[in-house]
């Protein structure tokens, strides 16, 4: 059963698994944007394909007062800012009580605090470095293959990612979550090194993690294992930002009426097992 949604008082969304973005007879949500970069307008496409309403946009230079207004307008908010402002985002919605998801990335030195102050609060948040469904897929698939073969002798591998010129942080938030999920797979016996070390190489327990920016790259990111006889390759390309606005949109609807501080592979399982409650 779907919660209700928190302001409208209307049935909850039913989701399309099809992951067609179509206009919906049903029910809407009212959500607010933080942040109106390439990535919030996307969302706004997406969501307003589905049927959502979009109550108003939070910028840098918008005041506090229209932010608490926005926020309270909304049944929800997705933001994809600025690293700086998250602290403060989520300090918004819980001090409105409203649902917050969050595609911002470079955000991880803050995250145990943040983390305690919304269960704390009985708050609602939902982050992901990446909201591609295909790109979770690809993480716990990759993960799993490089560490069954890293335990064959002979086997190395390395992480790559590709990125627009405009792109703020690095690694990406994706890069640092294959990383870190391969080094705990690993229990530890290797770690990932960025930026590499200019003048040694690298230590038999460390694995590269390359970056490379140019022009107006979507995103690239790829697992890569050599091994004495063979060379594996696992690679996700972006096409476009709407796959990654499509699983923000799809968060923000998993997300209402739940308490908690979530990551998206909890909406992940849920979609991929076609079980939405």
């Amino acid at each position: 059963m779907f919660p209700q949604f928190r302001r409208t008082g209307v049935p909850p969304v039913q989701v399309d698994l099809s992951g067609t973005l179509k206009p919906r007879q049903e029910a809407f949500m009212r959500i607010g944007l933080i942040g109106y970069g390439r990535m919030g307008q996307a969302v706004e496409r997406v969501a307003m394909a589905r049927g959502h309403h979009i109550v108003g946009v939070i910028r840098r230079e918008t005041p506090y007062t229209e932010r608490e207004a926005i926020a309270q307008q909304a049944d929800a908010l997705i933001d994809f800012s600025r690293a700086d402002a998250v602290p403060d985002n989520v300090a918004l919605a819980l001090t409105t009580k409203t649902p917050l998801v969050i595609g911002t990335t470079g955000w991880d030195a803050h995250r145990p605090d943040l983390e305690r102050q919304v269960r704390a609060a009985n708050g609602s948040v939902l982050h992901a470095p990446n909201f591609s469904i295909a790109v979770q897929a690809f993480l716990q698939h990759a993960v799993n293959l490089a560490a069954q073969l890293l335990q064959l002798e002979g086997w190395d591998v390395a992480i790559e990612e590709i990125h627009h010129r405009g792109k703020a942080d690095a690694p990406s938030g994706t890069a640092r979550a294959l990383a870190t999920r391969l080094q705990h797979a690993l229990d530890a016996k290797r770690e990932p090194v960025y930026p590499l070390p200019a003048e040694r190489r690298l230590d038999e327990n460390q694995f590269a993690v390359g970056v490379l920016r140019i022009g107006s790259e979507f995103g690239t990111h790829r697992l890569l294992l050599d091994g004495p006889y063979d060379w594996i390759e696992i690679t996700h390309r972006a096409k476009s930002r709407d796959g990654f606005a499509y699983g923000a949109v799809r968060a923000v609807e998993w997300l209402i009426g739940r308490t908690g501080f979530f990551t998206f592979q909890e909406v992940l399982n849920d979609i991929l097992t076609h079980r939405e409650e």
